[in-house]
């Protein structure tokens, strides 16, 4: 940073008729001169580095620009495109071989869903003890006791364990115990799949293993047989593949094991059917209902209404298995734990979002993302060129540019351009524009529709041409880049060198400059003091001579 020279601010008092403050200003007016001078040198200095850190910008610029073209002789540019209606995408990750592929998926992957039976509330009791899973061959223990005994409890245990499964308590809506607790793998396939078991006492005890069935919701029977003791109640082994809630309706009422009762059933699979209590029913015998659930009256004597109903929930443990995506490529099939599929097309990543299949995937050049690297390098070709012509090329009757005529940048630019000419640039739809009347002078243009003419004439040709632009613009720029050795570097640190010494030099000029106007403050206060003395002196002995002079006058008369 430029120093600044402090304004000169004197003050001493004009009591003697001599402007000492005018002096002392001249003085050191004339001492500030080369403070100046060194101050308009830095403030130069330092437009320069900001001109080389313009000039190095668009140079990182023009050697990103480059990077696309660096093997572009052996690894053409290549898209994916999906057949439409397909239940997946694709994108080029690797180096794939072009043509012309049939993709089926025949699988999502998914992850395992688990679920307990159902319960009346999130705060039932469900015991003490512990709760394991196994994960990887590996079982995890956790703990429950009294301070977490609860559906809502457990649930914040397994989740605190980290363990790569999270629990929830679902409400299901289904009649009599609707909650549930779920617990979910946080990664989809087989191998992140996990087995739970429970080892409770004291509550009613989380049961992962086996279909459970009911409780049945007596609330709307309005005959007496509405309790278990002698309601209808549900047992059997279910074999339903689905948690889904049953339906009962008395289509005709009367006394259990006196009269013949009917019930209607039906389920949320949409399955219904008729059940029938004879009048000699006796108690506990059990009458089938669908997929191994059986009705039965623990005791007669209870009476049904017409028109009342009952219902009952059933569940099964697993809601989701867990498993992995597959998909066919030709006659290949291969699994991923994810629906994000790599080796099916080498090179070439799927997205799965359904099934279904086959459906065409191409592999073919991408010549639109090429011509879209060509014109970003022919803008930044441009901007590197047009900056060190801007900086260091002086225009008639304006002021000169920060970097003027600096040979190291000036001889950058002609290497730039000069590397150009062995570069076959018809091939890629390049002109260079010399026409410096026009202000264009070095600058490329670019035509994509003869760049896409040439890929498609001479695709070798055009590749080859591609990866020269690389081979001899990217060491050019990349040595001037070099934060050691490089221009933009050197001359840097070169004029940050000289503003630091340019400081040095201000400061103590500053200092001694200080020190000058406390010296001449001092002497020139110290005269003004002895002039004032003299002038007191002069006063005195005027008064008294005057006041000779009357006595005499005095006594003559």
């Amino acid at each position: 940073m430029a120093s600044t020279t402090s304004p000169i601010s004197i003050n001493i008092p004009n009591s003697s008729g001599v402007d000492f403050n005018s002096i002392i200003q001249s003085i050191l007016a004339q001492a500030s001169v080369p403070i100046s001078a060194i101050n308009q040198e830095i403030s130069s200095d330092q437009a320069s580095i900001s001109a080389l850190g313009t000039i190095g910008g668009a140079l990182s610029q023009l050697q990103s620009a480059l990077t696309p073209f660096q093997n572009s002789a052996t690894q053409p540019s290549l898209t994916a495109s999906v057949q439409s209606g397909a239940p997946f995408t694709a994108s080029v990750t690797g180096s794939p071989v072009a043509g012309n592929y049939t993709v089926t998926v025949t699988q999502l992957a998914q992850a395992q869903i688990t679920a307990s039976q159902g319960y009346a509330s999130t705060s039932d009791t469900v015991g003490t003890g512990t709760i394991t899973l196994t994960i990887d061959g590996v079982a995890h223990p956790i703990t429950i006791d009294s301070g977490n005994d609860t559906l809502s409890g457990v649930a914040n245990a397994i989740n605190s364990a980290n363990l790569g499964v999270s629990a929830q308590v679902v409400n299901t809506g289904l009649p009599g115990a609707p909650y549930r607790l779920e617990l979910l793998a946080n990664q989809t396939g087989v191998a992140n799949g996990f087995q739970v078991s429970s080892s409770l006492s004291g509550g009613t005890a989380l049961d992962f293993a086996s279909p459970t069935i009911g409780p049945v919701d007596y609330s709307s029977i309005t005959g007496t047989a509405n309790g278990p003791s002698n309601g209808p109640t549900l047992s059997g082994t279910y074999s339903g593949a689905t948690s889904q809630g049953f339906h009962f309706t008395v289509a005709q009422g009367g006394v259990v094991g006196t009269d013949p009762i009917t019930i209607d059933w039906s389920n949320d699979s949409g399955q219904n059917g008729v059940i029938t209590l004879p009048s000699n029913y006796a108690g506990g015998t059990p009458l089938t209902v669908a997929d191994g659930l059986q009705l039965s009256f623990a005791s007669i004597g209870g009476s049904l209404n017409t028109g009342d109903t009952f219902d009952a929930g059933v569940f099964v443990p697993s809601v989701q298995s867990a498993q992995n995506a597959q998909v066919q490529a030709g006659s290949q099939i291969v699994s991923s734990a994810t629906n994000e599929v790599d080796g099916a097309i080498p090179g070439v990543s799927l997205d799965l979002t359904g099934t279904g299949g086959p459906y065409s995937v191409q592999i073919a050049e991408n010549s639109l993302s090429e011509s879209s690297a060509l014109n970003s390098f022919i803008n930044a070709f441009n901007q590197a060129v047009s900056v060190i012509q801007q900086y260091t090329q002086g225009q008639p009757g304006q002021s000169l540019p920060a970097l003027n005529a600096d040979g190291a940048l000036r001889t950058l630019e002609n290497t730039l351009t000069s590397a150009l000419g062995g570069i076959n640039l018809s091939k890629l739809g390049i002109t260079i524009d010399g026409n410096q009347a026009t202000g264009n002078n070095g600058q490329l243009t670019y035509d994509s529709v003869n760049f896409i003419a040439s890929l498609q004439s001479d695709p070798t040709g055009t590749h080859a041409a591609m990866a020269q632009l690389y081979t001899a613009l990217n060491s050019i720029v990349s040595d001037a880049l070099d934060p050691s050795s490089g221009v933009i570097a050197s001359e840097t640190n070169s004029y940050q060198q000289q503003v630091s010494q340019l400081n040095t030099r201000s400061t103590d000029l500053q200092q001694q400059l200080q020190q000058t106007q406390n010296q001449l403050e001092t002497e020139f206060a110290n005269l003004q003091a002895l002039i004032q003395q003299y002038n007191t002196l002069s006063t005195l002995l005027t008064t008294q001579s005057n006041n000779n002079s009357n006595g005499s006058s005095n006594s003559n008369g």
